[in-house]
């Protein structure tokens, strides 16, 4: 895994934005992706989509998770499109890292949505 990810990931739990276990739980997720989609894991979205999961994970198990999902008539075309089973896949296999039981719907929403726009920036 490149170095600025994790050094991304080191900042944000030193500074106390994110816990040690959403810090690993990140890596984790970055390193699944890097090595399944091949992303860059340098890019500008992977790296706000894993900042942005870190922080949801701690959200949700401190029970602060957000209210408002992504808007619905765009999560309706992100569902529409045909890489979305891909995407899926993809998004339970990252949510199964946290060990979360259940993954509040408005998390989700912007779950997918980071993951279907790195799968569309990598192809």
């Amino acid at each position: 895994m490149v170095e600025t990810m994790k050094e991304r990931m080191k900042m944000l739990l030193k500074a106390g934005v994110i816990s040690q276990c959403a810090h690993n739980i990140a890596l984790m997720a970055t390193e699944a992706l890097e090595k399944e989609w091949v992303v860059d894991i340098q890019s500008d979205q992977v790296q706000m989509a894993m900042t942005h999961f870190a922080r949801a994970i701690d959200r949700i198990q401190l029970g602060n998770e957000i209210s408002e999902g992504l808007d619905s008539e765009i999560f309706a075309e992100i569902k529409e499109d045909e890489c979305y089973p891909l995407i899926q896949a993809m998004n339970k296999k990252l949510c199964d890292f946290t060990k979360i039981e259940t993954i509040p719907d408005a998390e989700n929403s912007f779950f997918i949505s980071n993951l279907y726009a790195m799968y569309l920036e990598r192809t």
